[in-house]
């Protein structure tokens, strides 16, 4: 499994919208390209993530346990980046 940070945060805040579209609008993309990176992304599992019923997306109970595990990896990942900066400014007043 290949999966990227980004495709972490389209996923989660995919589900966190339930929709494509708007999602797409909140992170600044266009719908093609969270279309895109979404597919990308449950292409990576054997168990489906999302299902599209109509015109509405719904999140499979295997893929909120994933989007809880995505959230679990970008709020660590937001903490190395912030741990980073702080070490960053000690090392540069030393």
């Amino acid at each position: 499994m290949n999966y990227t940070l980004h495709q972490l945060r389209i996923f989660t805040k995919v589900v966190e919208c339930q929709s494509i579209t708007k999602a797409s609008e909140e992170l600044y993309l266009t719908q093609p390209a969270v279309s895109m990176q979404l597919k990308k992304f449950q292409e990576q599992f054997s168990v489906p993530l999302t299902e599209v019923v109509g015109r509405r997306l719904y999140v499979s109970d295997f893929g909120r346990e994933i989007a809880e595990s995505a959230l679990k990896i970008l709020d660590e990942i937001e903490a190395i980046n912030y741990r980073t900066k702080s070490f960053k400014g000690n090392w540069l007043a030393a």
